[in-house]
């Protein structure tokens, strides 16, 4: 198995691929299809990378599945609603 890593580096790995996220969200902005495919992209991503430090340092629950399958769910529909005149 993969040895432990510390959280900071997760920490900052999260950011990284939110932040990258956000601004290729922003810079795709012409085309809601290509802002949409970015942001499932982003939160499968996030969440995989969320998951995987839980699994890795024996942490992952069923209610840390859960709650990253709902963060992920809530940005996406906040993006839908604030994104439904173009739709």
């Amino acid at each position: 198995m993969l040895a432990r890593i510390p959280h900071q580096f997760y920490y900052i790995l999260e950011l990284l691929v939110l932040t990258l996220g956000f601004f290729l969200i922003v810079i795709v902005s012409f085309n809601l299809y290509f802002q949409t495919i970015s942001l499932i992209s982003v939160l499968i991503i996030y969440s995989l990378l969320g998951l995987l430090h839980h699994a890795l340092h024996h942490t992952l629950r069923r209610k840390i599945v859960v709650e990253y399958i709902l963060v992920s769910a809530v940005i996406f529909t906040v993006f839908i609603f604030l994104n439904i005149g173009k739709i």
